[in-house]
């Protein structure tokens, strides 16, 4: 069955499709760190760690050979995209109803439908994007598919707080997270942590007397800035309170990180990317997509018999790929 352009064309519904992931994606700060890649490839490769820069190439000597360059990767790995499918039903009841007022609004249904599916899309990749950046891979188990990608990050830039920030009298975050910066080997340029653990650190004893300058006489609580102020005199980047939400599979408001793990990145740039492919809707022959805009999202109507109805359907391939998987760390916080 192909796909009909009654109301609305593949063309059409693709791009309010597209338009609305690219929304929902862009609300996010996994956006700027793995920002989505359009491709027409339908498998995945990359590096292990490799870094965002080549190795600098070196001066030589007139008369003499240019040297062999090199990335900098010790070892690829690759991969095939995970497709991701999901149709919403316009059934016989919706289309007379609406047919009555205007056929334009059958039209208009196809959008919306198109817009909830480009968003939920969205929802679902940056999850992974999420799952990413703290674990070093991503693991999906659903709908039959069952596959894991370890994007290689050191084992030592997963950590655990010696004590837990929680206990608040007596844990020492700084020192936690000095021993994850030796462990990065770089500049700290962000920590991204839960509101909770800002709360934590707030009322923290050893950073209270640091902020305080003092061993006694001290308050309960110091500001966010207090905080941040003592972060940078120990050069340990900008802290950002990340307080996003995402939608789950099950409907429900969730994190977008846990609430317990302190994420320390670069000051700026991106650790990799999301690879999107060409889905088999788009090159097919009745959905008049451009082959300059096969890869990405498509979105098309299907027309089904007995009872008449339609089928929006939004499909796509892809999965963020962490190709700078060192330049990312994480402490479980408590």
């Amino acid at each position: 069955m192909g796909f009909t352009p009654n109301f609305r064309t593949p063309v059409q519904l693709t791009g309010v499709a597209r338009a609305a992931f690219d929304l929902q994606v862009g609300q996010y700060i996994t956006d700027g760190l793995l920002p989505v890649n359009e491709t027409y490839d339908i498998n995945f490769s990359f590096g292990v760690t490799q870094a965002a820069l080549p190795p600098a190439a070196s001066f030589r000597s007139f008369n003499s050979e240019s040297d062999v360059g090199s990335l900098g990767v010790s070892e690829s790995r690759s991969g095939k995209l995970p497709p991701i499918s999901r149709r919403l039903h316009v059934d016989e009841y919706q289309q007379l109803t609406m047919y009555q007022s205007s056929d334009d609004l059958i039209g208009a249904e196809f959008e919306r439908y198109a817009t909830s599916l480009g968003q939920a899309f969205a929802l679902r990749f940056v999850m992974a994007q999420a799952e990413a950046i703290t674990a070093g891979k991503v693991t999906i188990a659903e709908r039959g598919l069952t596959f894991e990608v370890n994007y290689g990050r050191k084992a030592g830039l997963t950590a655990n707080a010696a004590t837990p920030w929680s206990t608040i009298a007596t844990a020492d975050p700084l020192t936690d997270i000095e021993g994850l910066r030796a462990v990065y080997g770089r500049r700290i340029g962000r920590i991204v942590l839960s509101r909770q653990a800002m709360g934590y650190l707030q009322t923290n004893a050893n950073i209270i007397k640091i902020a305080m300058q003092r061993g006694s006489d001290l308050p309960p609580r110091i500001s966010v800035e207090d905080v941040r102020a003592v972060f940078r005199d120990y050069g340990l980047g900008e802290i950002v309170v990340n307080e996003e939400v995402v939608t789950n599979s099950a409907g429900a408001e969730v994190p977008l990180f846990a609430a317990d793990k302190v994420i320390i990145l670069p000051a700026a740039g991106a650790v990799g990317r999301t690879d999107l492919g060409v889905t088999a809707e788009s090159i097919r022959t009745d959905t008049g997509i451009a082959q300059s805009e096969r890869p990405g999202l498509f979105a098309g109507a299907l027309e089904s018999d007995d009872p008449s109805g339609y089928d929006v359907l939004v499909s796509a391939i892809g999965l963020p790929i962490l190709t700078d998987a060192n330049a990312t760390g994480v402490i479980d916080a408590f």
